[in-house]
C-alpha cells in the first residue's frame, strides 16, 4: 500500500481480553427497544477508504449510515502531506501508487471527477542502487557475476509463485500445502535457494517493502497467496499513477458526498451486539444499529470491548495479527538533480532505508523543485519510530547525501516524516502475517460475526493497497443487501 511490488519485473521478468471485551458483559446491555430507526441502520467504524466505500455503498442500497472515525480527518492511511512544502509540492505519507489493474479505485477517481498522473514508465529501468558503499545503475548491479545475479533474482520469482500454484487466493486455508507453508517462514524459504549475494540483497530489499516487515516475520503461506494473486499483473503497470492534486482528495470527496453522516475525533470504546442488532459507544454519543462495519486495522481495533466476546478464532486473529512497521521522510530540493543522472528518482540501498523515490515524479517540470521520499519498514523503521521527528528527518536525509553527493546544496530546509507505528489510530504500514497467523485468522476476519464485518485491506486476497481497501468496502457492503423496508 505504501509502495509495494516486485520492482525489478521490468529487468528480470494487546492482548485477547482487550479485543473480546469482558467475558461477564451480556447481550442485555442493548436496548430491548432501540431507537426506531435502529432496523436500517449501519454503523461504520473508520473513515478509511474501506470504511468510506462501505458507507457510499450502503447508503445507495437504502441504509442509514453513521461513520465514526477517531481522527480529526478522513482518509486513514492515504495522507497527502502538504506542509513544509513549497511551490504546491505535497508528497504521499501514506498510499502512494495505483497500478492500471486497480479498477476499484479508478472507478471511484472517475465517479468524484477527479484525474491520476502517470508515474514515469521507466524509473526502474534508470533506477540506481547504492551497496557496499558504491552506487551504481541497477542494470549494471544486476548483471554481476557472470549474469548469476539476475538468473537467481528471477529463480526467486518463480520458485515462490509455484508454491502458490493451484492456490485460491481468497482462500488459501483451503490450499493443499496450506498448514506447511504457514508454518515456514519467507526468510528460510530465501536461504534454501542459496542465492548470489547480489540478488539476495535484492530479493531482500522488495521483499521488506513488500511486506514492510523483515523476512522472518512473514508466513510463507502469505508469501505465496500474494504471489499467486499478481499471476496476471504485467510489470509495466505496477506503480504507475497518483491521484492528481494527491491521493487525499479521494477520500475528501467521498467524505464530502456523505456530508453529516462522518463524525470526526469520535473514537469507538465499546460494540455490544446480538444477532440483529449493536450498540456502539463512544465518549460523546451511543449508536445504535441493525449493522456493524468494521473498518479498522487490528492494534487499534484491539481498544474496543465488544460484548458479549467475539468467537475465539476472530479475537485471536485481532490479537495476533499485526501491521508492519513503516516510516517515510520526504525531503525537498531545489532542483530535481535526479534526472541530471538520467533517473526518474527510483533508489535501491543496502542503508537503513532501502527504497527511495520522487515523490514529485508524477507532477511538475524537470526544472521545478522536487521532492525525494525514503521508504523505511521492519527493523530500521522500528528504530526510527523511537526518533522525533527531526531526529528522523537528520538521519534518514544523512542517507541520501551519502547516496547523492549532488543533492546536499540542493536541499532547501523543508522536509516532513511519518512512523505509522507512532499513530495511535494506526499502529504500522499494512498488514503482515506471520508465521502460523494465515491459516486460521484470514477466514475468521473475511467472515465477521452475526451483524459485523470486517473491511480494510487486510481482508483481501491482495493485501495492503489502496485499491484492496476499496475492494474490501464493496464486499462487505454487498454482503448486507439492500435496507429493509
Amino acid at each position: 500500500m505504501l509502495s509495494r511490488r516486485r520492482f525489478l519485473g521490468s529487468l528480470a521478468a494487546g492482548s485477547a481480553a482487550v479485543a473480546t471485551g469482558c467475558s461477564s458483559d451480556s447481550v442485555s446491555n442493548i436496548r430491548d427497544r432501540p431507537d426506531p430507526g435502529a432496523r436500517r441502520r449501519v454503523v461504520v467504524i473508520g473513515a478509511g477508504l474501506a470504511g468510506l466505500t462501505a458507507a457510499l455503498d450502503l447508503r445507495e442500497a437504502g441504509w442509514d449510515v453513521v461513520v465514526l472515525e477517531a481522527r480529526d480527518r478522513v482518509g486513514g492511511r492515504v495522507h497527502t502531506i502538504r506542509q513544509p512544502f513549497s511551490d504546491g509540492l505535497h508528497a504521499e505519507g501514506g498510499g502512494e501508487s495505483i497500478d492500471d489493474s486497480h479498477t476499484a479505485i479508478q472507478a471511484l477517481v472517475s465517479r468524484f471527477g477527479l484525474a491520476t498522473e502517470r508515474r514515469p514508465a521507466d524509473k526502474i529501468d534508470t533506477a540506481q542502487i547504492f551497496a557496499n558503499g558504491r552506487r551504481q545503475p541497477v542494470s549494471e548491479f544486476i548483471t554481476a557475476g557472470n549474469g548469476r545475479a539476475l538468473a537467481d533474482y528471477t529463480r526467486f520469482g518463480d520458485e515462490l509463485a509455484k508454491l502458490g500454484a493451484g492456490m485460491d487466493p481468497a482462500h488459501p486455508e483451503a490450499f493443499a500445502r496450506a498448514e506447511e507453508l504457514d508454518a515456514t517462514t519467507l526468510a528460510a524459504f530465501v536461504d534454501r535457494l542459496d542465492l548470489a549475494p547480489e540478488a539476495r540483497l535484492l530479493v531482500e530489499i522488495e521483499n521488506r517493502g513488500e511486506f514492510n516487515a523483515e523476512l522472518h516475520e512473514v508466513s510463507l503461506l502469505f508469501a505465496a497467496q500474494q504471489s499467486a494473486t499478481l499471476t496476471s499483473v504485467t510489470d509495466s503497470g505496477t506503480e504507475i499513477m497518483r491521484i492528481t492534486g494527491g491521493n487525499s482528495r479521494l477520500a475528501e470527496a467521498m467524505r464530502a458526498e456523505l456530508g453529516a453522516a462522518v463524525v470526526l475525533a469520535t473514537p469507538v470504546s465499546r460494540v455490544e451486539w446480538a444477532s440483529d442488532h449493536v450498540r456502539v459507544v463512544s465518549a460523546s454519543r451511543t449508536v445504535d444499529a441493525a449493522r456493524l462495519v468494521v473498518a479498522l486495522p487490528t492494534p487499534p481495533l484491539r481498544r474496543i470491548a465488544f460484548a458479549p466476546s467475539l468467537p475465539a478464532a476472530l479475537a485471536q486473529a485481532i490479537t495476533d495479527v499485526s501491521l508492519g512497521a513503516a516510516a517515510k521522510v520526504a525531503t525537498q530540493y531545489r532542483h530535481r538533480f535526479w534526472n541530471d543522472l538520467h533517473s526518474a528518482g527510483f533508489t535501491l540501498t543496502d542503508l537503513p532505508f532501502h527504497i527511495g523515490w520522487a515523490a514529485t515524479d508524477s507532477y511538475g517540470s524537470p526544472t521545478d523543485p522536487g521532492i525525494l521520499s525514503q521508504f523505511i519498514t521492519g527493523d530500521a523503521a522500528r528504530a526510527a519510530a523511537k526518533m522525533t521527528d527531526r531526529e528522523r528527518i537528520t538521519s534518514f536525509e544523512s542517507q541520501l547525501d551519502e547516496v547523492y553527493p549532488e543533492g546536499v546544496g540542493l536541499r532547501d530546509g523543508r522536509a516532513a516524516t511519518i512512523a505509522w507505528s507512532d499513530e495511535p489510530f494506526t499502529g504500522g504500514g499494512y498488514t503482515v502475517f506471520g508465521p502460523r497467523q494465515l491459516l486460521t485468522a484470514w477466514p475468521a476476519m473475511r467472515a465477521g460475526v452475526g451483524p459485523i464485518r470486517f473491511a480494510g485491506e487486510h481482508t483481501e486476497a491482495l493485501a495492503g493497497y489502496m485499491d484492496s481497501a476499496v475492494r474490501s468496502g464493496h464486499r462487505v457492503a454487498k454482503e448486507f443487501r439492500r435496507a429493509p423496508s
